[in-house]
């Protein structure tokens, strides 16, 4: 059962965190194994239509709990000031919930890595494939399909 958010003044619309989620830098992806054992890792991210993708190896404990358990949490933050004075933090931040499925099928992982691409080397849109096609059966792609999203932020009033 989700449970409502407690401090509903900070909440912001959908749209707002889908903005949040593709200016942050990186997610904190969160998984648990099949006995309940938490585990949080950075992960760069790309939010594609209603699904975030992100690359990794193709072995490791992420991919472990995901195997076992497919449910995900993914925390962004697209921003944060502090305001000493205030004893605050000024910032922008987004949750997204899902299952998570680790891509075996070459044309989704090729779009996966090539949307990555286009978002960390922009500059570089003309070796992506040169890039991407050696790298590609050795590198893993898991996407998360987005059952739930929500953001906050606290900003100046």
């Amino acid at each position: 059962m989700k449970k409502e958010m407690r401090r509903k003044d900070r909440m912001v619309s959908e749209e707002k965190a889908r903005e949040i989620i593709e200016k942050s830098e990186y997610a904190t992806l969160s998984t648990a194994s099949l006995d309940g054992e938490p585990y949080a890792v950075q992960v760069s991210h790309v939010l594609y239509e209603n699904s975030i993708y992100f690359h990794c190896a193709l072995v490791g404990r992420k991919l472990d709990n995901i195997k076992e358990n497919p449910k995900v949490c993914m925390s962004f933050v697209s921003k944060a000031e502090v305001e000493q004075d205030l004893y605050t933090v000024r910032y922008e931040s987004a949750v997204v919930e899902g299952a998570a499925k680790i891509i075996e099928d070459e044309e989704e992982k090729l779009l996966a890595l090539q949307l990555i691409c286009k978002r960390y080397s922009p500059d570089m849109l003309e070796d992506h494939l040169a890039y991407i096609m050696p790298k590609l059966k050795i590198t893993g792609v898991c996407r998360v399909e987005i059952e739930d999203i929500s953001g906050k932020e606290n900003k100046k009033k």
